[in-house]
């Protein structure tokens, strides 16, 4: 097993700040109109009394990942986290995440999904605030009005289940779309071990000023996906194809499914490499069939999973130094950041030389593609773990997922307790 990260920082912070509610996720959005914008979540469990139930609460918050100046030769630019829009209430959130870009439209807003405690999927419409934009000394001295954005719900389904009802985590499918009609939207996990795959009115454009709320529906669901909670699902990155789908939850289990042929079973089951619970699920952006799982037990895990009834692990699992809540892959594909609850946050990073190609009933089943896990990469901490956050680490972006070449690598994560959210890079 590969050796935890060494326990010092060696970071440059460029900004941080406090949120209203204790800060639970970071999402950086991947489309050009809105590059540096940055969805943080929020969530607070509010303890009820004989008069008053309990109840979770939260906030939805967007940021400008701004440079404060340009950078002078040699010198790196500092960054600042600027508000783009009015904190929107909320269910308490599990998880965001950015709709591709054909859900996008002509105006350049883009569509943010969001998982709750509430065991509700929503849908947000994300644009700039034109009532916002104009001249003259506020532009100047206030908020930038060309980065003022306004956040619409665009619709909302309850699709938690059993005990707690929560929805816990959500993804895209890459091969939908505002007009595909045979291809469901996204796929939700929840407290109640359930997956459930949610399809949307063809022909309705989810983006569309004005669209109704009534857009979503279970299409499909197989309430004992997981014998416990589940906190992760994800599509492997096949637009063309019916892409396979990702799960993993508190039963230590970490499951493949095929939606084409139905949830009633999923297509491999691995229980024995987890030492607990599988909190994250997350495929490589470039090369679909590698992908990397972390759980409590503080390791990040990969797997080569061509074969998709026998996935393997392609190296010792990466010791990160705390439960591997969230991971998110840079888009060169070959580093992602850990959000590491108390281990920090950490980057983790491929080393090796490449070379060979797929082949052989891997290959085959795989339709030909070739598998970067098998050119002699291997994956280890690249880095000490960034330790400046003052709770536990619970969600890690990378700011810029968009833009022109050569942006910089400016990290956003927060931070549960303390409510910090923070811009950093390498010093």
């Amino acid at each position: 097993m590969a050796p935890p990260p060494p326990r010092s920082s060696r970071y440059r912070t460029h900004h941080a700040l406090e949120l209203a509610v204790n800060a639970c996720g970071v999402e950086s959005c991947p489309h050009e109109p809105l590059a540096g914008v940055l969805a943080v979540a929020s969530y607070l469990h509010v303890p009820g009394d004989d008069s008053n139930p309990q109840t979770r609460v939260g906030e939805l918050n967007l940021f400008r990942l701004r440079s404060r100046d340009a950078a002078a030769a040699g010198a790196p630019s500092s960054y600042a986290l600027e508000p783009a829009s009015t904190p929107s209430p909320t269910r308490a959130i599990f998880e965001l995440r950015w709709a591709p870009e054909r859900w996008s439209d002509v105006d350049g807003a883009a569509c943010l999904a969001q998982a709750d405690a509430g065991g509700y999927l929503t849908l947000y419409r994300v644009e700039r605030d034109e009532s916002e934009e104009g001249e003259g000394e506020g532009a100047r001295v206030g908020r930038s009005t060309d980065h003022t954005l306004r956040v619409a719900e665009l619709a909302s389904l309850r699709c938690g289940g059993g005990g707690l009802g929560m929805c816990t985590c959500v993804d895209w499918n890459p091969a939908g779309g505002p007009r595909s009609a045979d291809a469901d939207a996204l796929a939700v996990v929840g407290a109640d071990g359930g997956l459930r795959l949610i399809a949307h009115e063809c022909g309705r454009e989810v983006g569309a000023k004005g669209a109704s709320r009534s857009l979503l529906r279970v299409s499909a669901e197989k309430l004992d996906a997981h014998d416990d909670a589940a906190w992760a699902v994800a599509y492997a990155p096949l637009p063309s194809v019916g892409p396979p789908l990702f799960t993993g939850a508190d039963d230590c289990a970490f499951k493949g499914w095929d939606p084409r042929a139905g949830l009633e079973a999923p297509v491999f089951v691995e229980r024995k490499a987890h030492g607990a619970g599988v909190t994250c699920v997350a495929p490589r952006p470039d090369d679909p069939w590698l992908v990397a799982t972390g759980s409590y037990d503080d390791r990040v895990r990969f797997w080569d999973v061509r074969a998709l009834r026998r996935p393997a692990q392609t190296q010792d699992a990466v010791d990160v130094g705390g439960g591997a809540w969230r991971l998110r892959w840079h888009p060169d594909g070959r580093r992602l950041i850990c959000a590491a609850m108390g281990g920090g946050v950490v980057e983790i990073e491929a080393g090796g030389e490449e070379g060979g190609e797929a082949g052989g009933e891997a290959g085959s089943e795989a339709g030909g593609a070739s598998n970067k896990a098998t050119r002699g990469e291997t994956f280890a901490a690249a880095a000490p773990a960034y330790l400046e956050h003052g709770s536990i680490a619970y969600g890690a972006d990378w700011g810029f997922r968009a833009g022109p070449r050569g942006v910089p690598d400016v990290v956003a994560s927060c931070s549960f307790y303390d409510r910090g959210v923070r811009a950093w890079s390498r010093a």
